[in-house]
């Protein structure tokens, strides 16, 4: 079981985490979010969860959990930010786990858009989902899965060669509160420093990137196209070098 009182004490946050919705079984937190905000949720509410049946990821895909030893969880966002950086909410969200959990000792890969790459292996994936109205993006959330504890059979046979977890990875268990709140900590002055920060976003992001530079095989639709990734465009968009030619994608992933 999660324990919120011990998320609280290790937070350093202004608004993040202050307020906790905990469940011990939910079907999405991303939909219990929006549930939530209609309800009257403050601006960084947490919604979390120790058992997530339905996660959802990009796609509609299904974003598969163990029971107590992940963390799923979602953050609310009511702030009044440009509609043009909702591009820029995943790619922040995947930078800011990514130095988290430096802190664990642990060096995941960010690959565009959304995906946490650890040796090789996805340990942790983000689903961020918006409201703009007007030119401003008023209503936000922002999903977060990430394999904590998980041992290797607790994966599908399926997701073996493909899944990981921080555990796998290091043979410690690690105390999820305290990655969860170490989380938060890093998210905030990332999302209170928009838009100023965008440079360094950028360049903290591509310097964690562990594409950059490398020929990559992109889905946009049904299109398959082989390019070399070459940086994050002005709106969170991926920059490909394509038969010599620079060309930018606002949608699509990599293979």
């Amino acid at each position: 079981m999660l324990f919120t009182n011990l998320v609280q004490a290790n937070l350093k946050t202004r608004i993040f985490g202050q307020q906790i919705e905990y469940y011990t079984r939910l079907e999405s937190t991303n939909s219990e979010a929006w549930e939530i905000i209609i309800e009257g949720a403050q601006s960084g509410a947490l919604i979390v969860t120790d058992n997530q049946f339905s996660g959802k990821g990009r796609a509609d895909r299904k974003w598969f959990a163990a029971a107590d030893k992940s963390l799923t969880f979602s953050l609310i966002l009511l702030h009044d930010l440009n509609a043009n950086l909702s591009g820029w909410l995943p790619i922040l969200s995947g930078l800011a786990v990514q130095k988290a959990l430096l802190n664990f000792n642990t060096d995941v890969k960010l690959k565009w858009p959304n995906d946490l790459i650890l040796n090789g292996k996805k340990v942790g994936g983000i689903l961020c989902e918006s409201k703009v109205k007007g030119n401003k993006l008023n209503q936000a959330v922002i999903g977060i899965g990430l394999n904590v504890n998980e041992t290797m059979d607790d994966f599908d046979q399926s997701l073996q060669t493909s899944a990981t977890s921080m555990h796998i990875q290091s043979n410690i268990f690690f105390q999820r509160e305290r990655v969860l709140a170490e989380i938060l900590n890093t998210l905030e002055p990332l999302i209170d420093g928009l838009p100023e920060n965008i440079k360094t976003i950028q360049s903290h992001w591509e310097a964690a990137c562990g594409h950059l530079n490398e020929t990559v095989h992109f889905h946009n639709g049904d299109e398959m196209i082989n390019g070399i990734f070459k940086s994050l465009g002005e709106t969170g968009s991926a920059v490909l070098e394509v038969n010599g030619q620079e060309k930018r994608f606002y949608s699509g992933e990599i293979s």
